[in-house]
């Protein structure tokens, strides 16, 4: 089977473990990539105009036509829903005899109304390594058994059906390694970092999650379903290492990104990587972590491995939020990881959510307060977004934060061409009060916290709002930054890998269009994984892995 994923904006390490499963058991996986410049998740640097000049939707339908794939699958998320249907809604029209996949989070938990806008025949629910497998096999031979685990569908009666989960998998090298050349092979944005991911799952159910719905579907029959340990799950610390030691020598990326939600969920896990892990291994990374699980011998591990930034989720600083949300930990807690993290030299950025059901503008003010003591070199604002499936979306009606009416919208979207298609709130349902703080600590963050707290107390701040000076800051530190590689800025100065990635990615299509107007020509890579043979699929990943498992042995 011709398997084509049609994706866009990041890169997807979910896609490639789908592609290696897809692979391994004798399909062909293939990738056309999006990149919707000038309309990207993040809103900053967007612009109608150029949106329209520099999009890719010919190219990406002329790329379908030319692979001719025998199955078309999307990762859907709740910010690219809109996008997934704006194709889906093509294909269908124009080819309407193959069968249209979807798989994510909002197909997880929005999976009948997903159905019900006739763009998709199948859906497969939580993690589908399996189940797309599975589903494979049957529409290869032309009869696909419906009883498969994790299937959703409408039957010939329109009936919704929703199939048992199976199991999560607990042993994780099980699945090898995910096929980095998916995305690896669409060209330079993409060489810049390796992105992994070492375990599944998280310590916490946040109501505001994805996780939060994955373990109510997964464990909601457990009274500590928010708190399982069974739903986080990590890869072995052979397979790890076997990982680096073969993207180092064949690929060798300057940076890294690991997408665990908390990399010191295990403490030992972490100990024994960072006592294991040499220079033939090592690569300069960012990760992610959680306020309970910072001390000095987890901070000392993360320094040892490579970790040159983090992301902390706070989230709020007002304790009973934070408890309602499912973060019961104390601003004690969160002070001293700032402190441990920081005596490190590691750039940190903490997360705050504004728009949190029963937010005051006191929350706002002990905010400003709290990160004067404790300076975190970044305090990243998001606005809340409300997802279907998700606790915080009962919470947010009780406390007034949205309407039910406005739930309903979330909870039944469609995706019709006349709607939206984004159940995100993204602003639109914010707690007014607190816009001035996210501007505020905006400027802080661009200008670094001595700058910017002056900037507060002389009011300067304003004036540099209204100049624009953030969004100005961040583009001239990316194009700074950009043709110099190595390691990671100073934080203010640089997200994640994306600061290194994206004026890059920009570039590079926004040439490949040019060109493409030159030659007349469709300059749009597409990308195409061979099936694995059958020696290699049998020791679970790429030929080379071979290589890289025996070495680490």
């Amino acid at each position: 089977m011709r398997v084509l994923f049609v994706y866009n904006e990041v890169e997807s390490v979910g896609l490639q473990y789908l592609s290696s499963s897809l692979r391994k058991a004798g399909h062909e996986a293939a990738l056309v990539f999006d990149p919707k410049l000038f309309d990207f998740f993040r809103h900053e640097y967007n612009n109608r105009l150029l949106k329209r000049i520099f999009s890719f939707e010919e190219q990406v339908m002329e790329r379908i036509r030319e692979y001719k794939p025998d199955v078309i699958g999307f990762q859907m998320l709740t910010a690219n829903y809109d996008w997934c249907c704006k194709y889906a809604r093509r294909i269908r029209e124009e080819f309407p005899e193959i069968p249209i996949l979807a798989g994510g989070y909002h197909a997880t938990a929005s999976g009948e109304s997903v159905l019900r806008s006739g763009l998709y025949d199948w859906i497969i629910r939580g993690e589908g390594e399996e189940a797309l497998v599975e589903l494979m096999a049957g529409l290869q031979l032309g009869a696909v058994d419906r009883s498969i685990q994790n299937l959703a569908y409408l039957d010939e009666d329109d009936a919704y059906i929703e199939n048992p989960l199976r199991p999560y998998e607990a042993d994780l090298d099980k699945h090898g390694m995910s096929d980095k050349e998916l995305f690896w092979n669409l060209g330079r944005p993409f060489q810049i970092a390796h992105m992994s991911e070492w375990r599944r799952g998280c310590p916490w159910g946040c109501t505001f999650c994805g996780n939060n719905y994955y373990r109510k579907i997964y464990f909601g029959d457990q009274k500590d379903y928010m708190f399982t340990r069974k739903f986080l799950r990590s890869r072995s610390v052979d397979d790890v290492l076997a990982e680096l030691r073969f993207v180092k020598a064949r690929y060798n990326p300057p940076l890294m990104r690991v997408n665990d939600d908390d990399i010191c969920a295990d403490e030992p896990w972490l100990l024994e990587l960072a006592e294991r892990m040499t220079d033939a291994e090592r690569i300069p990374l960012k990760a992610f972590v959680i306020p309970n699980n910072v001390n000095e011998r987890t901070a000392a591990a993360m320094k040892s491995i490579g970790v040159q930034q983090l992301q902390m989720g706070v989230q709020s600083l007002n304790p009973e939020i934070r408890k309602m949300i499912g973060r019961p930990n104390s601003d004690a807690q969160i002070a001293n990881a700032i402190d441990l993290i920081g005596e490190q030299g590691i750039g940190l950025y903490v997360d705050q959510i504004f728009g949190l059901p029963g937010e005051t503008e006191e929350d706002c003010k002990k905010l400003e307060r709290f990160y004067r003591e404790h300076p975190a070199d970044v305090v990243s604002i998001y606005w809340l977004d409300i997802w279907a499936g998700a606790d915080v979306l009962q919470q947010s009606v009780d406390a007034g934060t949205i309407t039910q009416e406005q739930a309903t919208f979330i909870k039944q979207q469609s995706g019709m061409e006349d709607e939206h298609g984004c159940i995100s709130t993204t602003r639109n349902y914010s707690n007014e009060f607190a816009k001035v703080y996210a501007q505020r600590m905006d400027v802080r963050n661009v200008f670094g916290p001595r700058i910017g707290h002056w900037l507060w107390d002389t009011g300067m701040w304003k004036v540099a709002w209204v100049l624009r000076m953030p969004t100005l800051l961040r583009a001239f530190y990316a194009f700074k930054h950009t043709w110099s590689v190595k390691k990671f800025p100073k934080a203010r100065e640089g997200y994640d890998i994306g600061w290194a990635r994206y004026p890059r990615l920009i570039a590079y299509f926004m040439g490949l269009k040019l060109k493409g107007w030159l030659t007349r020509s469709n300059r749009l890579p597409l990308i195409v994984r061979p099936p694995l043979d059958p020696t290699d699929a049998a020791r679970a990943g790429d030929p080379m892995r071979r290589e890289a498992v025996e070495a680490a042995a």
